[in-house]
């Protein structure tokens, strides 16, 4: 008797990666957070294996990733593959018989939502082009759970979502429309950094100090406050300051880098408005929000061993 085929509700299914705009850390001690989709920045594309009985393979060649979604010899399974069989198993979907490959502009462990990225275009996979977003949201976080612990769900939610979003930690996201579209220069540093390192940091510097942290958490507060109404109007000069000001202030929360200060200085010298570290700071990238001529920014950032990802956060 022939083993019936494995199958998912979609063949293909893509999902947004991820930039803070304005309020990281912040965002841990009660500040709102703006954070940004980075449109189709995974596209997971799923396929029969000649063997229906065989584990599901998972392929991200940009990412280094090739598992299996089985144990390996000594009884354990890649966090990889462990994460992606926590999505689809949660989404009553195959674990064999399956090859899924994946193409993408994100560089891994960035700060760019790259794990969010693969558990969301895994849960759309699996769960079809027209399930809910809270549904792909919910699916998704059981992988990032086995990537980061307690995750915050705001990557999820912007993976699943796109666009822009205000986040308050226990609060659903509340949509923001941007009266323009949003030119970004996304700026690696190489520079690799544990997240979770970074946010201990600032949990014990605001614990230890509350006197010097905690208004620097409330100027963050106004930088998100300001920028948002900026946004809204398409005010892009006030929300490069902001951008400008919000990185002084986490670099006073101890998570700037040098790179980052580097790389921000060269964006703003080739007509950025404003650049600032996104995500946990330490390393991982800057973006900066371009001017007149996006890629005058990405050359600059170039010619100081970066190389750019130039790309535009739609109004709608």
């Amino acid at each position: 008797m022939t083993a019936p085929r494995p199958t998912l509700a979609a063949r293909e299914a893509a999902a947004f990666g991820k930039v803070i705009l304005l309020g990281e850390h912040a965002v841990v001690h009660g500040v709102p957070a703006l954070a940004a989709g980075l449109p189709r920045a995974l596209v997971l594309r799923a396929r029969p294996l000649d063997d229906p009985r065989g584990p599901t393979e998972l392929s991200i060649p940009a990412w280094d990733v090739r598992v299996q979604l089985a144990p390996g010899d000594d009884g354990a399974m890649h966090p990889v593959a462990r994460a992606a069989a926590e999505v689809l198993a949660l989404c009553d979907a195959p674990l064999a018989g399956l090859r899924i490959d994946g193409e993408t502009t994100l560089p891994a462990g960035a700060g760019l939502g790259s794990s969010a990225a693969l558990c969301v275009a895994l849960a759309r996979l699996a769960l079809g082009p027209g399930a809910p977003a809270e549904e792909v949201v919910e699916a998704s976080m059981a992988g990032e759970r086995v990537f980061h612990g307690s995750p915050s769900g705001i990557d999820s939610e912007i993976a699943a979502r796109g666009g822009v979003l205000r986040f308050v930690r226990g609060r659903p996201p509340e949509p923001i429309r941007p009266a323009r579209p949003l030119p970004l220069v996304i700026l690696p540093t190489g520079v690799p950094r544990r997240t979770a390192d970074l946010v201990a940091h600032v949990g014990r510097f605001v614990r230890r100090e509350p006197a010097v942290a905690r208004p620097i958490l409330e100027a963050i507060r106004g930088c998100v406050e300001r920028g948002q109404a900026a946004l809204e109007v398409g005010d892009h000069a006030t929300l490069g300051r902001m951008f400008d000001a919000c990185h002084g202030l986490l670099s006073a929360l101890g998570v700037g880098h040098r790179r980052l200060d580097d790389l921000c200085a060269v964006a703003r010298s080739a007509g950025a408005l404003g650049a600032k570290l996104t995500g946990a700071g330490g390393g991982g990238c800057a973006i900066a929000l371009a001017g007149d001529d996006p890629h005058r920014v990405a050359a600059a950032a170039a010619t100081a061993g970066c190389t750019a990802i130039v790309t535009e956060i739609a109004t709608a």
